[in-house]
């Protein structure tokens, strides 16, 4: 049996997004005061738009940022389902200062299968590993929001995607979820990363979250985010906390 990441709950009243962002601007800073570089993975939905209208505000390097994404959508970058045009229109183009720079946007000009394999070769040659390395990058924050169906980046209940353990991005071309061609990490990746933090809203992430913290079901991509090395964190209002009774934090377990 695979260790368990330990976990914190933060039940926050309406204070989802002020939470997310300064535990944002912690993470970024306590990175950047040992090294020299903030690797961050963001994801679309809700959390794009927390992210993107917040983020500016933040005091951190932003010059030292690194950021991907977690999943990706492919269609064009001005298209409102493309998780990267969300960050250009609500952050890059309201606010120059931020460096465009910082993002690494997935190429959605190439096919799902292409743009998979650049996009894993993206990541690794920014983490300084060499073409043909089997390492598994570490980020230092991935933020992931939580679907309705209990689906995470573009892992969904029951896809064969759940089972890769060697490619660390890979493509999509039916998504039960529309547009159905998409990139997106895997679990190899996602589980490597020092933090992983996810973001619940709305009465109607209740049942969902209840499943994934106090039911622990596996068949919700969710609930199969364990970071072992890392930590596990879930932020939630009130309405998304309300049928769970007391705080489902935990220590790792071996």
């Amino acid at each position: 049996m695979s260790a368990t990441a330990p976990l914190d709950f933060y039940q926050v009243g309406d204070a989802v997004c002020d939470e997310l962002l300064g535990l944002l601007e912690k993470f970024a800073n306590e990175t950047l005061a040992k090294q020299n570089t903030f690797r961050l993975g963001v994801s679309g939905g809700s959390v794009a738009t927390i992210l993107a209208e917040g983020m500016h505000d933040l005091r951190s390097d932003f010059s030292k940022w690194q950021i991907f994404f977690c999943d990706e959508r492919i269609v064009p970058e001005d298209d409102k389902e493309s998780t990267y045009g969300v960050y250009k229109r609500d952050l890059l183009d309201n606010y120059p200062k931020f460096p465009k720079t910082a993002f690494y946007p997935v190429n959605c000009k190439l096919s799902a299968t292409d743009a998979a394999v650049e996009y894993e070769k993206t990541i690794r040659k920014a983490f300084g590993q060499k073409e043909g390395s089997t390492e598994v990058p570490s980020f230092d924050l991935l933020i992931l929001g939580i679907g309705p169906d209990g689906h995470t980046a573009s892992l969904f209940p029951e896809h064969p995607l759940l089972d890769e353990k060697t490619v660390l991005i890979a493509p999509i071309e039916n998504s039960p979820k529309p547009p159905p061609k998409r990139v997106t990490m895997t679990y190899p990746l996602i589980n490597s990363a020092k933090v992983c933090l996810f973001g619940a809203q709305g009465a109607g992430k209740a049942q969902i979250l209840k499943r994934i913290l106090v039911d622990n079901d596996q068949s919700l991509p969710v609930a199969r985010v364990n970071p072992t090395k890392g930590r596990l964190i879930f932020v939630a209002c009130d309405e998304a906390a309300s049928l769970i009774e007391g705080n489902p934090s935990r220590e790792a377990k071996p």
